[in-house]
């Protein structure tokens, strides 16, 4: 296959003018995410030098997902999802500012940080899956797959180019900064929200509330072996495979010898290397490949975090980031594109709040866990219980699915 053809084959689903509106305003919004994200955890981590500490906000950040995540599934199959969007990304608006103006004041506090944790994790709670949802009412179901990894190529250019930015403005100004930047960031995503025209498949929220039943999906999932099977490897990864963020900056700090630019630099790596993840997953990726794609990535995923546990140098560190990344995206993308390919319209937002209700509403208790167990053990000990458990969640995804098989 020539160059041009495999770039239109990667990059077929931007041939939707709304899929490409929506894209822009949301990399501008999601790099800037990203660098608050970066920016608060090293706050943290600074104020406090707790690893307990960086594991209760993290966890805040992601608690109210677990607590609203089926609310926020059934607005979104109940309701204008765009409008769901809008309201959100104003109220994220309002708290990147008040934790600008706090830091820049230097009125900061811990307990500020946590609140506001979990102020925004609750936004993100009705947020995500309405935005899970709309997406791929953007496009036409044979172009659905590429749209998911689309979705995190340019989820994870943010996740390169946000944490690249907070190492480089944190070093030089303040933590501030960043918030103030990212407040701003969300005009951006208002702006394209405004100008999506939503058609016809725009829309399949709207339908009556009569019929919008939350136990419907619920019962999908029970009954459809396929997602039963991805939901409960979610759990798992929930757990024990999303927390290596809670200790990187005891890494990049104690272990590897730097500053927030070190964070930043391991953040970088990880965002390429799911960057490369997502687009080869755009050119290439369907069902068939992605069944056991995604117990490989998981094997793969918990082999590498346990290597990165294990390294002393940065460049290897970084090396090992890179891998890292790629396995993640492998493995969370191609779940995310299963569960898509099997959920019926008039179902996605309730079965995508399920799933996403237990991938990031679990991860709360594995942050306040991991953090207690670093501050018991060191990190890198930490690090290399919840690695083994990402690889054997792999390994019995693989042997459940190959069971399937031959039933």
């Amino acid at each position: 296959m020539s160059l041009s053809k495999e770039l239109r084959q990667t990059f077929r689903s931007l041939k939707y003018r709304d899929l490409r509106i929506f894209f822009a305003g949301q990399i501008i919004s999601l790099s800037c995410t990203w660098m608050q994200m970066v920016a608060l955890s090293w706050l943290v981590w600074r104020m406090t030098g707790s690893a307990v500490m960086l594991g209760v906000v993290e966890g805040c950040n992601l608690l109210p997902m677990l607590l609203f995540g089926l609310a926020g599934g059934a607005l979104a199959d109940r309701v204008d999802r765009r409008r769901v969007m809008i309201i959100t990304q104003v109220l994220a608006m309002c708290q990147a500012t008040v934790l600008a103006v706090l830091t820049l004041t230097n009125n900061i506090q811990v307990w500020h940080c946590v609140l506001l944790a979990l102020f925004l994790g609750t936004v993100n709670a009705f947020e995500v899956p309405s935005r899970q949802a709309f997406v791929v009412n953007l496009v036409e179901r044979e172009d659905l797959v590429n749209t998911i990894s689309l979705g995190a190529s340019m989820f994870n250019v943010a996740r390169s180019l946000g944490p690249a930015a907070a190492g480089i403005l944190v070093s030089m100004t303040s933590e501030g900064v960043c918030f103030a930047i990212n407040a701003i960031s969300y005009c951006a995503a208002l702006t394209a929200l405004l100008m999506i025209k939503g058609g016809r498949r725009a829309e399949a929220g709207s339908d009556k509330v009569e019929e919008k039943k939350l136990s419907d999906g619920v019962d999908f999932v029970i009954g459809k072996s396929s997602v039963r099977r991805i939901v409960i490897m979610a759990c798992l990864i929930s757990l024990f495979g999303l927390q290596y963020s809670v200790v990187l900056p005891i890494f990049a700090s104690e272990i590897l010898g730097g500053g927030v630019e070190v964070l930043g630099a391991l953040r970088a790596c990880n965002g390429v290397g799911a960057l490369l993840a997502a687009l080869t997953l755009a050119s290439r990726a369907h069902g068939g490949i992605l069944r056991p794609g995604v117990g490989v990535a998981a094997i793969l995923y918990g082999l590498s975090l346990l290597a990165f546990s294990f390294s002393r140098t940065l460049w290897l560190s970084e090396a090992i980031m890179l891998v890292t990344g790629f396995a993640m995206v492998t493995m969370l993308s191609g779940a995310h594109s299963l569960v898509q390919l099997a959920v019926p319209d008039n179902l996605r937002g309730r079965v995508m709040s399920i799933y996403m209700t237990v991938l990031l509403g679990l991860a709360p208790i594995g942050s306040i866990f991991i953090g207690w167990l670093a501050s018991r053990i060191g990190a890198p000990e930490a690090l290399h219980l919840n690695a083994a458990i990402v690889a054997i969640a792999g390994v019995v995804y693989l042997i459940d699915l190959s069971s399937s098989r031959h039933r």
